[in-house]
């Protein structure tokens, strides 16, 4: 019977066991971390970016890393030779491969240093490739990598990342390193009907752009209430426009400029949208479970104005009605904006949404509800895209259809 005097010893013995076995099979799952500061200028008579470009690129992983990979988006409209020319061309659009020279776009004026030393790049195609560590980077430490960019952006109607005279739509515009999990690399080229997969990180973007600028972006604006107060006027005016009239002409730049600091953490990309033109409209709204208010703000022109005046309504109902069917919201604002979407009517980034083409107010609806959804099933999730759509798109269609029969069961 000694083995009942043991029992305790042995029971102990077993918990220490089944703890290590899971200790060393919850080390299987890692997540990288990349934190950025990126200080931007936009030139609105040449379409460009000029910028600076810090990330400290966290190792969480068990491996000693020798090589990051980078994404390089812009470049999938710099000629003929990109995937996303020849994803085009198989689904029988011709505009990117027919496009002229002054429609195209790039990324270039690269320098990249890890820790202040000069490292080396190297193609893999021309939106992505290999960035060589200069020293090994070791399971628990982190790197610093600095470069300036140069965007030249491309023409609004090709896909994502754009302009259509002097309104911006950027995104897909920022070196960013490619996920690193444990099947590996995850280096993969632009395309329009395929999305994307991006480790999660705290962001920093300061933007410098003529002052009439509207802006909209991920993340929150940091220390400028006065940028935020000419916001919320615009808001209060827009309210008592009555006629909203048709012009869509393009006021003159300011010749001051203002520069906006946005920030925001837990977040897997940013993307930012500009215009001269916009009305503002800012709510608010309480969540179903922690009850903690959200600012909601949705930005459009002339042009789409009446399908638009409820779209603030239409934001709030969506981060309600998600929240309460999947846990509420983590961030505190969402932006919804009116603007040329080449590859859809709508595609969402954290914390806003760019939309377009909708004819009536219950298809932007419908829009608005699937793009503030995505801030769940792609944003928080943070699903590989391109490996798992239905992650992605197929939970979240499941969810906007949800929410289409809660607002008209009829």
């Amino acid at each position: 019977m000694d083995w009942i005097k043991n029992f305790p010893r042995l029971l102990t013995t077993i918990f220490i066991l089944l703890f290590v076995k899971h200790a060393a099979f919850s080390q299987a799952y890692f997540q990288q971390q990349v934190n950025y500061r990126i200080d931007v200028k936009l030139n609105d008579s040449k379409h460009t970016i000029t910028a600076f470009e810090e990330m400290e690129y966290f190792n969480n992983s068990p491996d000693v890393l020798n090589e990051i990979w980078i994404h390089l988006w812009p470049n999938a409209y710099r000629d003929n030779n990109s995937s996303l020319v020849k994803q085009q061309v198989e689904n029988g659009n011709l505009k990117l491969y027919f496009a002229e020279e002054k429609e195209r776009g790039f990324i270039d004026s690269l320098d990249f240093k890890i820790n202040g030393k000069p490292a080396a790049f190297e193609f893999k195609e021309q939106d992505y490739g290999r960035l060589k560590l200069t020293d090994p980077l070791l399971p628990g430490r982190s790197v610093k990598i600095t470069t300036p960019f140069f965007v030249k952006i491309p023409n609004a109607k090709f896909s994502r990342l754009g302009h259509d005279k002097q309104a911006y739509y950027i995104s897909q515009w920022y070196p960013k390193p490619a996920v690193y999990d444990s099947k590996g690399w995850h280096p993969m080229p632009y395309l329009d009907q395929g999305e994307f997969y991006s480790e999660f990180g705290s962001y920093e973007v300061t933007i410098t752009l003529p002052e009439n600028y509207v802006v909209g972006a991920t993340g929150e604006l940091y220390n400028n209430e006065k940028e935020i107060e000419w916001l919320s006027q615009k808001s209060v005016e827009t309210l008592k426009i009555d006629s909203f009239g048709k012009s869509m002409s393009f006021p003159p730049s300011s010749v001051e400029t203002k520069t906006l600091t946005y920030r925001q953490d837990n977040v897997h990309d940013f993307a930012w949208f500009a215009d001269k033109r916009w009305h503002v409209l800012k709510g608010e709204v309480k969540l179903p479970n922690s009850e903690k208010v959200i600012t909601t703000w949705s930005m459009f022109t002339n042009d789409n104005a009446e399908i638009w005046k409820n779209s603030v309504q239409h934001i709030n109902n969506a981060l309600y009605y998600y929240s309460l069917w999947n846990g509420d919201y983590i961030y505190s604002q969402f932006t919804a904006i009116d603007g040329v979407i080449s590859a859809g009517g709508g595609m969402e980034y954290p914390m806003i949404t760019i939309c377009g083409g909708e004819l009536d107010s219950l298809l932007l609806e419908a829009t608005i509800a699937h793009e503030v959804g995505h801030n769940w099933f792609y944003g928080m999730l943070g699903s590989n895209e391109r490996e798992h759509p239905w992650l992605d798109e197929g939970l979240n269609s499941f969810y906007e259809m949800r929410y289409m029969q809660e607002r008209y069961p009829k």
